[in-house]
């Protein structure tokens, strides 16, 4: 019975070890836009209408013609700028940032993300200015 006890001790301590760094990943400063734009908790009543891709861990969500959101990744993905499709599995009609995945599609790869942050567009002017802000490019 100790015996079982040590083994579980051990798992939970390499399982710490391993879960820690992952959470206190920090995301590049260019993501931290709070004293610009809404940070949201969650989108509600969630309706995929189509996105653009900013740079290798952002994009911009469309839920409808007047509604735009930055959508931060919780790491960077080296397929997202060559995505085909992507999918935001929702939980009852919501996604919430460290809750929800994003799943990276294009020819012959599938890759999941974690959802870091959601920030809310006033308007499509403020999403031409963040990208420039963000990629360091004039569109």
């Amino acid at each position: 019975m100790k015996a079982i006890k040590r083994m579980a001790m051990i798992f939970t301590a390499i399982f710490i070890a391993y879960a820690c760094p992952a959470e206190s990943a920090e995301l590049p400063a260019k993501y931290n836009l709070d004293n610009q734009m809404q940070k949201v908790s969650e989108i509600s009543k969630y309706h995929f209408m189509s996105w653009e891709t900013i740079d290798n861990q952002s994009f911009v969500l469309q839920t409808s013609p007047s509604d735009y959101y930055l959508i931060v990744l919780s790491s960077p993905s080296d397929k997202l700028i060559f995505a085909e499709t992507i999918k935001i599995p929702d939980t009852n009609a919501m996604v919430k940032p460290g809750y929800n995945n994003v799943i990276v599609q294009g020819s012959g790869f599938t890759d999941t993300y974690i959802i870091n942050r959601i920030y809310k567009f006033k308007d499509y002017a403020q999403v031409k200015t963040i990208r420039e802000q963000i990629t360091g490019e004039k569109k």
